[in-house]
């Protein structure tokens, strides 16, 4: 997988990336061609403690050039993103509901998100009253629209 700067800082302000996972980040940077002393030591872990990560991240991500967002931040951005490639590379929308709720929760239920952290919700109320299935998904395309126009 490629080194996606804008996904990783999210991931990461969102607590999205366990800290057994931080060496595969790792070496994806260092494949994208992002190079420091914390990038290879966070490389060269084996099973990294929550602690021997929190020691070393903040030095790899001025080293990756990551932002440091704030949770609101990083939900929106990520939900942004993620709508951004369903739309894009025409993936059914249905699929992604789940991700949408969980960044809105991780981001402490921010308001900015909550029209869309609902979508699952809101596509079972739309099902159970018998609205046909491309209309509900006409509906999700455009809401996903709305989200990338933000």
């Amino acid at each position: 997988m490629a080194f996606e700067p804008k996904v990783v800082e999210a991931r990461l302000a969102l607590n999205l990336i366990s800290s057994t996972e931080m060496p595969k980040l790792a070496w994806e940077a260092l494949e994208a061609g992002l190079d420091g002393p914390a990038i290879r030591r966070l490389a060269a872990f084996e099973f990294p403690t929550f602690f021997q990560i929190q020691e070393v991240l903040p030095q790899a991500m001025k080293e990756m050039r990551l932002a440091s967002l704030d949770k609101t931040a990083a939900a929106l951005q990520l939900a942004k993103l993620w709508a951004q490639e369903i739309l894009a590379r025409n993936l059914d929308p249905f699929k992604h509901l789940r991700d949408f709720e969980q960044v809105w929760i991780e981001s402490g239920y921010c308001r900015e998100l909550h029209e869309f952290g609902n979508l699952d919700d809101e596509v079972h109320v739309a099902r159970s009253m018998g609205q046909p299935e491309h209309e509900t998904r006409t509906w999700l395309v455009g809401r996903l629209k709305k989200l990338t126009d933000a």
